[in-house]
């Protein structure tokens, strides 16, 4: 049986953790992608984590002990999205990605946090180091998620009590609720653990799953989102039964759809997988819409010492650098390069502007959002850079690495070039 793990409310569960007053109270946790990294003045913040990973979570963050008016509000208007909410919150209607305002307007009475996510993260690592001696094979599917492969390990009808008995053990140890699944199957298991929601097990057999899965409606299934949901109920498809019936169909859609349907069926026969190899680092902001390229080109210069800090921190060499625009109006750009340089801050920098510079096509709107990533990762660095100007690269290099373990110590802002100041 494959096992998946789900802890309950998780950011929130971290706070109560930290202030059980906070307990049986309608709380939510919002963010708002980090409302300080642009700013021209000093500011105290905290190193990165590549520990964990998930939706809404960034891995570089800014010290948010601080009143809701600091962190959300801005310029006299609310800013952020709840990043989660607690089961007495979500009673009026609160749900993740919803605004800060809309959120107060449901539950006048609502406790708003600043995201604490290094906290979350250290909590989620302990977690993962706990699980990991009583689960042979456990795989890390997001910062608050996990599956387990009990196969060889755990027999079947003993899974129900195993299950419930970690369940408990998560909750003493570590004062978080947790909801747990099992299954034949991973994907199975997942929509077994929404079942048991809030801070509750279930276990579904191989007899029972098509009894389980065939009424259930084709939302509760992960990986299908609006867009797929919508494409599948314009063929009247409303249900996981109706879909495992459509087996044409979705082989129609080739790749995407015929994974669903194994996936649906639960003979996908996917495994749990121990370490995931990360394929690429990156960094992304929205914000408001700037015109002006040289504060555009600013904010990339900021996106591009924090992307070299987690490269080099993490000890990895990539072989390309992807840089994607999205403009005012929905327009977007997009570009990779191959890197032949020597990696180091100023060499990431360097070639971020001039492969903006290049493909900013629409010069005439504003900027919303930049994302700069560094992926394709090789064990061992190939030879790279100009022989004319090898000895200097390698001096920023090495003037970087220098930087990385400075900023470790003393947060990333430490060091900042002087066009991030002006």
């Amino acid at each position: 049986m494959i096992i998946h793990i789900d802890m309950d409310a998780f950011f929130v569960s971290c706070e109560r953790v930290i202030n059980p007053a906070l307990k049986k109270l309608p709380v939510a946790v919002g963010g708002r992608g980090d409302p300080f990294i642009f700013d021209k003045k000093s500011h105290n913040n905290i190193d990165t984590t590549l520990q964990n990973s998930g939706a809404f979570v960034p891995t570089l963050f800014y010290d948010a002990r601080s009143s809701f008016e600091k962190y959300f509000v801005e310029n006299k208007k609310i800013r952020g999205i709840v990043i989660t909410s607690s089961y007495e919150a979500r009673a009026f209607g609160i749900k993740t990605g919803m605004t800060i305002r809309e959120a107060l307007g449901l539950c006048p009475t609502l406790i708003v946090l600043p995201p604490n996510h290094l906290f979350y993260h250290e909590r989620s690592y302990a977690l993962k180091l706990w699980l990991k001696e009583r689960i042979p094979l456990l795989e890390q599917y997001s910062i608050d998620e996990f599956f387990g492969d009990l196969k060889g390990w755990i027999d079947d009808k003993e899974v129900p009590e195993f299950i419930e008995d970690l369940r408990v053990d998560i909750k003493k140890r570590f004062s978080l609720p947790a909801s747990i699944g099992a299954a034949p199957s991973k994907w199975i298991a997942k929509v077994a653990t929404g079942a048991a929601k809030p801070n509750g097990c279930k276990t579904i057999f191989e007899k029972d799953v098509n009894l389980f899965i065939d009424r259930l409606p084709i939302d509760a299934f992960p990986g299908i989102g609006r867009g797929f949901g919508r494409r599948l109920k314009s063929y009247k498809i409303e249900t996981l039964g109706e879909l495992k019936a459509s087996r044409h169909l979705l082989y129609r859609w080739k790749k995407p759809g015929i994974r669903l349907y194994h996936r649906v069926k639960g003979d996908d026969n996917e495994q749990v997988v121990a370490n995931r190899e990360r394929g690429s680092i990156g960094i992304s902001r929205t914000m408001d819409p700037v015109i002006e390229r040289d504060e555009v080109k600013r904010r990339l210069t900021i996106l591009c010492r924090h992307l070299a800090h987690l490269v080099l921190k993490t000890e990895v060499e990539p072989q390309t650098l992807f840089l994607r625009i999205k403009y005012q109006f929905g327009q977007r750009a997009g570009q990779s390069l191959p890197i032949k340089f020597i990696f180091s801050e100023m060499s990431l920098r360097q070639h971020a502007v001039e492969l903006f510079e290049e493909m900013d096509i629409y010069r005439s709107l504003s900027v919303i959002r930049l994302s700069v990533i560094c992926g394709n990762f090789e064990n061992r660095p190939t030879t790279r850079g100009s022989l004319i100007t090898h000895e200097k690269d390698l001096k920023m290099r090495r003037l970087s690495l220098h930087a990385t373990k400075i900023r470790q110590k003393y947060g990333i802002d430490m060091f900042r070039s002087a066009i991030e100041l002006l």
